[in-house]
């Protein structure tokens, strides 16, 4: 792997982990345009690793009260999301959807660019009628439901499961939080399920230098770092409605390059 396409890799990755625009959908985009192979395994597997690290770090204080007082309502509603999520994960692979994605994630983009756009508009009303100190069982399953979609390339995790949040009444904090909470049973579940795809370790290590793993983990934990603190500010001053218009510009791009190649 040329060290311009390494640096490619980080930036996507590191970048669309946590702003809401999906980074499977960037990743594939990007693999369409410039033919970027990103199918190195382990290299894949630090690359969750660094963006884990980053969510950990930064919400190191709710986790650590979350690892003192396991048993308690909000470790029940993320193991809720997650369970749901799981089950479309799950369907995700079993029906083989990889093979179809390039066809329809362009729409995947244009969905996402209309939640945004739709949380932008409404955000204010929806915590006015109904403003949740704490995040519900109802709010859980909704963003279960929300973020089993989001397994599709150009749905935004972060993006849905937050705007889900708000609309539901929800403060922008506890949303934010929510969301990269839940992030990190996500991350985890990527990580365990491309390293059952390694069959030969040796044969992995051989292809991929210390040096490459090092340099990919570091310079996409500060990327996903400064990507997570800069979400958490524009979240704040309520302006995913940018994010909004660069995805419809990109579903756009991508439906009429899908169409024409």
């Amino acid at each position: 792997m040329s060290f311009l396409i390494l640096i490619v890799l980080c930036l996507v990755q590191g970048l669309t982990e946590f702003l809401p625009v999906s980074s499977s959908g960037h990743l594939l985009l990007f693999s369409q345009l410039f033919g970027i192979n990103d199918n190195n395994l382990l290299l894949n597997l630090f690359l969750h690793m660094a963006t884990l690290v980053a969510v950990v770090i930064v919400y190191r204080k709710v986790i650590l009260k979350i690892l003192k007082k396991p048993l308690q309502p909000l470790t029940f509603k993320l193991l809720l999301s997650t369970l749901i999520t799981l089950v479309f994960a799950l369907s995700y692979e079993l029906l083989n959807i990889d093979k179809y994605v390039t066809h329809f994630y362009g729409f995947c983009f244009l969905i996402t660019s209309i939640l945004l756009f739709v949380t932008h508009k409404f955000q204010k009303r929806a915590s006015v009628v109904s403003a949740n100190p704490e995040i519900n069982y109802k709010s859980a399953t909704l963003v279960g439901v929300v973020q089993g979609f989001a397994v599709l390339p150009g749905i935004s995790r972060s993006g849905s499961t937050i705007c889900s949040l708000l609309l539901a009444g929800n403060d922008e904090e506890k949303s934010a939080e929510y969301s990269f909470l839940l992030s990190i049973p996500i991350i985890i579940g990527g990580f365990v399920f491309e390293l059952l795809k390694i069959k030969n370790f040796a044969e992995v290590f051989a292809t991929t230098s210390p040096l490459e793993i090092i340099f990919a983990f570091v310079f996409t934990f500060a990327v996903a770092f400064l990507s997570l603190k800069l979400t958490l500010k524009i979240l704040k001053k309520n302006k995913f409605i940018f994010f909004s218009i660069y995805l419809l510009l990109v579903s756009i791009f991508v439906i009429i390059y899908n169409f024409v190649f």
